[in-house]
């Protein structure tokens, strides 16, 4: 669109008229607005998971805060934090026997391996998979038992061989 203006510097007036016509931009006037207005350039991957797994606890839905981590037997809150961002992603992308070589058998209803990667599919429906998805790393339960996603459908906790899930509640 192309605007026509006469000022009239008496009376403070002016008019315009606008017409249809396209007009190509004029480049110089564009790289001396980037040189005014300084853009940040997008945070990386990295830089996102970093926020993430350094975010402070906050409140849950109730109100109450998480217990601290030493009280669950977590040492390394942020390493445990990227464990679980590795989980979403295994339970994101179907990758079950990552998933299964990260569970401490027996569990009550799966005693093996084989039993659970059998029963795959059934555990790992589309509603445990948003709660895993939707997790959010600063409201993290947690008590003397470990750490648990959603309303307790999983629970970790970390062992003298690495983070293990020690129970599946579905």
């Amino acid at each position: 669109m192309k605007f026509h203006c006469i000022i009239l510097p008496l009376a403070f007036l002016f008019a315009c008229n606008t017409s249809s016509q396209k007009t190509t931009a004029d480049s110089s006037i564009v790289d001396g607005v980037k040189d005014l207005v300084p853009v940040a350039p997008p945070p990386s991957v990295d830089q996102q998971v970093a926020a993430q797994v350094q975010a402070q606890d906050t409140l849950f839905e109730d109100g109450t805060m998480p217990a601290s981590w030493s009280a669950a037997g977590f040492d390394d809150p942020d390493g445990f934090k990227l464990f679980l961002l590795r989980f979403k992603d295994w339970v994101k992308n179907d990758r079950k026997d990552s998933i299964a070589a990260h569970i401490q058998f027996p569990l009550r209803e799966y005693k093996t391996e084989k039993s659970f990667l059998a029963s795959y599919g059934k555990i790992f429906d589309a509603s445990l998979k948003a709660r895993v998805d939707s997790q959010r790393l600063d409201r993290i339960f947690r008590n003397s038992q470990g750490a648990m996603i959603g309303s307790g459908e999983i629970w970790f906790a970390p062992l003298p061989d690495g983070y293990r899930i020690i129970a599946i509640n579905k």
